[in-house]
């Protein structure tokens, strides 16, 4: 089993749109789920809800049915015969048909609910030594989900920085797809946190796969002080990963979205007002900008896939 983590250092990266983009690839062209091995998408960021948002599922969110209730309670470990029978597991939002794959169960959101803490006693969202203390029900989680249904991928739409719901869901996955525009606040954000991560060995234990990703990159080219953008920022960020994180002995860095020529994912103007899945539209509705980023998403999907790192 596949588990993932869409995760940037602040708000405001795109990344719940990346990842809207990305696993419709993963799910047609890599993963192939079916309502018996469903993919399961978690969206922790609970301070917006964007995934949850984003595939249309808000009106069907329950306070059993969200993140908050399984991190707060302990997680039902009994035995069912499937994931349509599993107490907990039954309730999940099939969205299928939202990330455009014809098998509306094959696809399972476990959403967050707006304006709900953790557990029954509201406990605070970023309490508890960084949130692991909520990692027991999700852990339980994740070995039903491994063991006992052959689920094929988890995928966490995470909360932004070092709070504990950022923190449980990168420290779940194997994979975590580093998300970031390309300016200061969020290149050296995201510079520090994962100096952190190498540093402090009680922020994240070892051997993750981190996939670094430039998101809505400009393809205008315009002159500040001097320095041509957006090549000067490109140059910046490849040097400044590559040679920080590039000898990694505790986790693996993967840099193929810095590639030069084919450098991170463009902006995307239509998603300046509303968020699409560009995988789901017919190639004839899409300008050459959308269809470049569609190629984007494509090189990030295997990317991921080809990784080999299972819960």
């Amino acid at each position: 089993m596949k588990t993932i983590s869409f995760f940037s250092y602040k708000g405001g990266a795109g990344r719940s749109t990346l990842a809207y983009n990305v696993i419709p690839i993963l799910a047609a062209e890599h993963i192939q789920p079916t309502a018996e091995s469903p993919i399961i998408v978690v969206d922790t960021d609970v301070d917006s809800c964007g995934m949850s948002y984003l595939v249309k599922a808000e009106k069907k969110v329950t306070d059993t049915n969200c993140i908050q209730h399984l991190l707060g309670t302990p997680f039902d470990t009994k035995a069912a015969p499937s994931v349509a029978e599993h107490p907990f597991l039954s309730q999940l939002i099939p969205v299928g048909n939202a990330y455009g794959y014809e098998e509306n169960e094959a696809i399972l959101l476990l959403p967050a609910k707006d304006n709900k803490n953790i557990g029954k006693d509201s406990k605070n969202n970023y309490a508890e030594s960084g949130g692991f203390s909520y990692m027991e029900s999700l852990k339980s989680f994740l070995d039903v989900c491994d063991r006992r249904y052959d689920i094929p991928a988890v995928i966490f739409d995470s909360s932004v920085g070092n709070t504990a719901l950022a923190n449980i869901s990168n420290e779940a996955a194997t994979i975590i797809v580093c998300v970031m525009r390309p300016t200061i606040q969020f290149v050296n954000g995201t510079h520090r946190y994962l100096q952190g991560v190498e540093n402090d060995e009680k922020m994240l234990s070892g051997d993750k796969h981190f996939v670094l990703v430039p998101n809505v990159i400009p393809q205008n080219e315009v002159v500040i002080n001097d320095l041509r953008y957006p090549d000067a920022a490109i140059s910046k960020i490849r040097i400044d990963f590559s040679t920080d994180f590039e000898d990694s002995v505790s986790n693996t860095y993967h840099f193929d979205m810095l590639d030069p020529d084919e450098f991170g994912i463009p902006a995307v103007n239509r998603f300046m007002w509303i968020e699409d899945a560009l995988y789901t539209k017919p190639k004839s509705d899409l300008n050459d900008n959308e269809k470049l980023a569609l190629e984007r998403y494509r090189k990030l999907a295997k990317i991921i896939a080809d990784i080999d790192a299972d819960y």
